[in-house]
Parts: structure tokens; sequence; C-alpha cells
């Protein structure tokens, strides 16, 4: 996101001046930059199905957010503080594991009400994160992740304190006062849900719906653009997406440019080329070929299904066949084996658990050997998730999670308390053919250490958090309760970052005189040495900077209200008043109204002043 800038606001009456001939011939003719996309679409939170289709775009286009890995999935950045969440109005706050990107991406839309469509696409304006950064060193793409939106990133340079995460780009964040700023996809949302359409700032004005507005375009060698343009905002979404970015080039022109791209024809459109027999489904960006049976099970008409050009037919990436719906069952006629479709995937399956999920074998589609060769073939299906199996002469018992099975040992099945009224038995030969995935995790909260290591972690969303004896005396622990697993068990765990602090943890770095923060809210808020003197803060703890470098950085510590304080950039002369732990800028006459005097004024680092929340002008 670019900050808005000062715009010239002209009359609706003034005549627009056109791009040159010699640009238009480098840009779409179908772009239109006062029109960049339709209000419904903009709202449209269905458009991927659920958080499986925003995956499967991620993976079709070979997107580094596709991946699922737990240390992938730690780099974005999801708080583990229920209340945080809660407060930012995430719909899943008490998960207890870590989400992939694909899923954020869709609760981010059902907490604002933004097309996952948008957020996608903006994803790939600002960091290039669907097309981009596969070669990218950990710490590029770290960088890209922390503004994954372009969120709070003005084009002056610097981003705001408060938003460096996927999760904190996406939902917003707290202050260390609690003051709760809106992320990426609610504000983008607010915008556009402001009655008359809520467009670019305008010498302190809102625009609306209507409007005309001249904007300033980035330069570019690609487009050749004009300095400046004049835009008319002819609907909602499209006032809404020039506030958030105020340039026609390259930001809102590489917008449309991808959705147009991607997202053309809506989810179910039917299409082939003239003179081809096979039919193909638009499926979140891709297209899919939809085999007969396939078409008549799930009710499409066929009749219906356009015809495009080779050009746009390309255009589209082929994924994978488009299959029946999920829990189809399906008998190959030539040689009697049985499939039941999960995630257009057809995995091998016994009657005994055909019976075990609920399912009426009698339902089953008789197809043909070639099409069912059609689709890739999964692994076999135990029975349903969270169901506890062992075989009938074996001592062994699993876990069904996530279509595969995980031991468990002595201790996570005592931890349990697993009865034997829970088991299910199955035959040995066929608990055989079941994908084993590693250990049942213990639960949350558990202390564990291996049998040949020293090292006691805490298990959290099934990863284990090192601990540290400084950790282990903050967070009120006892050896006590510390339990001893195999090393096979502790090695199968994913290792997490450092265990966090306490809430409201008071520590430095390095020795009692390193940089001082605060833990609160699942983030470390750093504390200058005039807030610390100014507030009487010193350390209770002190950790090491490994520690503290994992742990998320939240906003400064602001001095106390009624402070005023300015930078020391003699190009800034803007002098604040400390508010409600925001600084909040003062005009001459609010300045004079207060009779503040220099002697009154803080000069702080510009750096540290530029880092605290900013709330609103006071005028008065």
């Amino acid at each position: 996101m670019t900050k808005q800038k000062f715009l010239r606001l002209i009359s609706v009456f003034a005549i627009i001046s056109f791009l040159p001939l010699s640009v238009l011939a480098q840009v779409d003719p179908n772009f239109n930059p006062n029109k960049l996309l339709d209000d419904k679409i903009f709202s449209d939170t269905q458009t991927f199905g659920g958080p499986e289709g925003i995956q499967k775009f991620l993976e079709v286009k070979g997107s580094v957010l596709a991946n699922t890995s737990p240390e992938f999935l730690a780099k974005l950045k999801e708080p583990q503080i229920t209340m945080l969440k809660q407060a930012l109005e995430d719909p899943q706050p008490n998960l207890g594991r870590m989400r992939t990107a694909a899923e954020l991406i869709w609760d981010a839309s059902r907490q604002s009400g933004l097309n996952p469509q948008v957020i996608i696409v903006t994803l790939n304006k600002e960091q290039s994160l669907i097309t981009g950064h596969q070669g990218s060193s950990p710490d590029e793409l770290q960088r890209a992740l922390d503004h994954a939106m372009g969120f709070a990133c003005p084009d002056s340079g610097g981003c705001d304190s408060l938003f460096p995460g996927f999760y904190y780009q996406l939902f917003g964040n707290l202050d260390a006062d609690g003051n709760r700023y809106l992320g990426a996809a609610k504000s983008l949302m607010k915008s556009f849900n402001t009655p008359g359409g809520r467009g670019p700032q305008v010498a302190g004005a809102i625009t609306h719906v209507g409007d005309v507005v001249i904007l300033d375009n980035t330069p570019s060698d690609v487009y050749n653009p004009p300095a400046q343009q004049a835009v008319t905002l002819l609907n909602n979404a499209t006032a809404a997406l020039y506030r958030y970015t105020p340039h026609v080039f390259n930001g809102n022109y590489n917008f449309w440019r991808f959705f147009n791209e991607w997202f053309r024809y809506p989810n179910g459109t039917l299409f082939a080329i003239a003179g081809d027999q096979k039919t193909y489904i638009v499926q979140n960006g891709t297209k899919q070929m939809v085999p007969d049976f396939v078409a008549k099970q799930r009710g499409l008409v066929l009749s219906a299904k356009i015809t495009v050009s080779p050009n746009e037919f390309d255009s589209y990436p082929t994924d994978k066949v488009y299959g029946p719906a999920d829990n189809t069952i399906i008998k190959d006629a030539e040689n009697g084996k049985t499939y039941l479709f999960i995630d257009n995937v057809k995995h091998p399956i016994s009657q005994f658990v055909i019976s075990q999920r609920g399912l009426n074998p009698a339902s089953a589609l008789t197809v043909s050997s070639a099409e069912a060769s059609l689709f890739e073939t999964g692994s076999v299906l135990p029975p349903k998730d969270g169901t506890i199996v062992r075989g009938q002469t074996t001592p062994a018992v699993y876990l069904v999670d996530g279509g595969k099975i995980k031991l468990f040992s002595e201790m996570t099945f005592k931890q349990r308390k697993i009865t034997a009224k829970q088991i299910t038995l199955v035959p040995d030969d066929e608990i055989a053919t079941y994908t084993q995935n590693g250990f049942v995790p213990p639960l949350d909260g558990t202390l564990i250490k291996p049998q040949s290591g020293s090292t006691v972690y805490l298990v959290q969303s099934g990863m284990k958090r090192p601990l540290t004896m400084e950790l282990f005396k903050n967070l009120g622990l006892s050896f006590k309760n510390v339990l001893t697993l195999t090393d096979q068990e502790v090695e199968a765990l994913p290792l997490g970052a450092f265990a966090n602090p306490k809430q409201m943890t008071w520590f430095s770095v390095g020795s009692k005189n390193g940089p001082l923060y605060l833990f609160k809210d699942g983030t470390k808020h750093s504390i200058s040495a005039f807030v610390a003197k100014q507030r009487g803060i010193t350390p209770d703890y002190v950790f090491s900077d490994g520690e503290a470098r994992e742990w998320l950085d939240g906003i400064p510590i602001p001095p106390r209200d009624g402070t005023i304080v300015m930078g020391d950039d003699k190009n800034d002369k803007t002098v604040y008043l400390v508010s409600g732990a925001q600084l909040r800028p003062l005009t001459y006459q609010a300045f004079k109204n207060r009779g503040i005097t220099a002697k009154r004024i803080t000069t702080l680092p510009q750096a540290e002043v530029n880092a605290y929340a900013k709330g609103d002008v006071i005028s008065k």
C-alpha cells in the first residue's frame, strides 16, 4: 500500500486527459482506469469455496505461499495469544495450531467481507508472493512476508512498525495500550462500504464515487505513463483500490492485469476450443477437463459452454481433471476396485471404512478403467479423522489425523486417557495399508525432554519450543512436570521458536543494561532510554539476543500521556502530544491554545518518533 498523497480534486465537468497513443499501444486496450473491478466481485467472499480452493490455486501457480511445512508457517507470524486474535475478530482464535497462508487468506476474507481473489492479487502486486520469490534467500522471503500486502508502507520509505508479519498485514494489530488498528483486508472493506464510496483523500477531504481526481503515477520504463493522470471513480471498488494505492501505473494497472489474467471468467464457466469435443471448467484461475460422468454427477449443463480462442484457452493454466464431489464412491468396471473421492483424488477404500464413514455403498458409480485412470490415486483411506484404531492382533494404537495415522506412545496414550471403548479394531492387513505419519503429539502445555538430551521443550500447536533456564523461571515451571520421551518421538515434533515469556514481562537483552522490552499480547515492545527513565522501568529478567530475536516485535512503548515530543530531523517540525498511547500531531492553533512553550518539548531521535503509533491531528 502507498500512503495517500495530497491529490488535486478537479471539477467533474473538466475534460479528462487521455493517455498518449504511444503509451496506449503498450497497455491492454481493455483496461479502464476509471473502473478497476465490479463491486459485486470485490465483495464476493465465496470465490474459492474454502481454504482448499485457495491452496490449490497457490500450488498450481507454484507460489511460495503454498508451503505448508511448520517451518514456513512460523514465518507467517500468527500470534499464539487467543485474546489478541479475539480482539482482532479473527474467526478462528482457538484453532490450536498454526494456519497455512491459504487458511489465513480465507479467514481474513471471512473477517472482512473482502473477496479472497482481491487479497491474492494484492499479495502479488505488492510483494510478488504468487509469481516470485522461489529463489529468494530466507531473509528476503521473510521481508516480503512481513510486508505482504504493502500495508502501511508509504512511497516515502519505511513501513509502520505495527504490521510486520503476514498475519498482521491481513488482520491488523493492537498497540501497547490495546488500541486496535485495522489490517489491509478490513481497511479495504471499510473504504468500500463507506457511503458514497470513500476514495483517495484530497487535501485532507474524502472523495466519493463520481469524483474526478488527479493521481500521480510511478515512473515506468515499461509503460511510460504521464506524471499525473485524471481518473473518474466510477464505483466503490475503484475508490477503495485507489485509496489503497493512489496510482494508475504501475500499482492499479498491475492489480487489474493480474486479476484479469487469473480471474477473467467466474468459477464454474464451461468452455472449449472450436472443434474440440473436450469440455473444460474454470476453477480459481485454472481450467480443468470435465469427463462426461463427472458432468452428469455434478449436474453441469454442457450445452451452456462457451467457445474461446486458442490464445485465451492457453492463458489459463491446466489443472488436474475435474472430479466428482467429495465422498463420491466409484467402482472400476474392469478390475472391480472401489475408490472414494476427496479433494479430486481417488482413494482406495474398503467396505469396512465405507460403513464406518457412514457412506452408502449402493451409491457407487461404475466407470471405465480409462475414466478412473484420469485421476490421481491417493493413499488407502483409513476411518474418519479422530478415530482411534488398533489392529486385531497387534498392540500399536493409532489416531487418524488428516487421512493418515499417527502412533500413540505410552505417554500420549495415558495423557489423553484413552479407554478400550474408544478404540476401533481394524483387520491387521488393512491397517498395514494406511499411511503412517509420525507420532501423536503431546497436549499443548506439556513439558518434554529427550532421553539422551537435556534441552527442555514446551509443546504448543504440535511443535516443540525450547526453554532456557531464564524462561523456565519466568514461566514458573517445575522440573517435576518434565516428561522424558524417546529421542525418536521428540525428534518427530517440528521445532518452533523459543517459548514466549509470560504476559507483562519486563526484560532486557544481553545484560541488565541491555535494550529494554515489555512482552505483552504475544509481542515484545521496545522501550527507549527516555521512556524507561520517565516511567521508571527496570528489567525483571535478562534474556539472550537469540531468544528475543525470535519473538515478534510490537509497537514501542510511548512516553507518558501528556508528554510533548518532536523528532530531531530538521526537515520535520511536527510537534506531537502523547494521548492514549498515540502521538497526535498538533496544529499551530492547538499548540497555541494549550500554551505550550519550547521548554516543554522533548526532542527524541527521529527514528524513535517515527516508530510510535500515530493518532489523529489535534486542530484546536
